[in-house]
């Protein structure tokens, strides 16, 4: 789903107006396509992605006739990010190579370039999945995604433990500890480090990691945050 109000540009080559996938991006709500002749890549998604897209049989006669190598070497030249998406069938069905010469195409574009390979089943689906990547490149998730994994309505008790055992180099034991001492999550981080330290398991390197991040101020800013 795209994001309300947001639009989103996919540039198309030209040469793939007859491949079928313009004409299903361009049913798709939200989506701006602009047709040209680019120099390299079928479609661009943003000024680092671009994608080619072949078929099977097309990515076979590619390496036969040499045509991969060098078009990859342009698109790395051009490109941060390059995405092959290979359209159809099986690539070792496609045409009379040896699979050895497919998989060592395959590994030429993926670990000497870096380029990323995807396959699709037919042009809307090829449409479907580029105007995907198009959203997340240009607008992301369209959300904050927590790295937190969530937990099952645990009890109290249990969420304040999970609380504390986020805490540096804190364990199930220590934090069990922490809370008995202190009785209260607020007791807790209202500690200072004399006392933190008086806590088994929690030495003066871990009572001074714990007393600065209960004291840290929130930066929404920081790019680790």
């Amino acid at each position: 789903m795209i994001p309300s109000g947001q639009s989103i540009l996919i540039r198309v080559d030209q040469r793939e107006v007859g491949s079928g996938v313009p004409e299903h991006l361009a049913t798709l709500e939200g989506i701006i396509l602009h047709i040209e002749r680019l120099d390299v890549a079928d479609y661009v998604l943003s000024q680092r992605v671009a994608v080619e897209r072949k078929s099977a049989a097309d990515f076979v006669a590619s390496i036969l006739d040499k045509r991969l190598f060098a078009q990859m070497e342009r698109l790395r030249a051009a490109y941060e990010q390059v995405i092959y998406l290979i359209e159809g069938e099986s690539l070792y069905e496609a045409g009379h190579v040896h699979p050895n010469a497919i998989r060592g195409a395959l590994s030429f574009l993926v670990i000497l370039n870096g380029a990323s390979l995807i396959r699709t089943e037919n042009p809307q689906d090829s449409a479907l999945l580029l105007a995907t990547m198009a959203r997340h490149e240009q607008h992301g998730l369209g959300y904050e995604l927590s790295n937190h994994p969530k937990r099952r309505s645990p009890s109290p008790q249990l969420q304040m433990r999970y609380l504390v055992e986020d805490l540096p180099g804190i364990g199930p034991k220590t934090a069990r500890a922490l809370l008995e001492r202190f009785g209260t999550l607020r007791g807790l981080f209202n500690a200072d480090e004399e006392e933190l330290r008086q806590v088994p398991g929690v030495g003066p390197k871990r009572a001074r990691q714990i007393t600065e991040l209960v004291t840290r101020a929130y930066a929404p800013n920081d790019p680790h945050r």
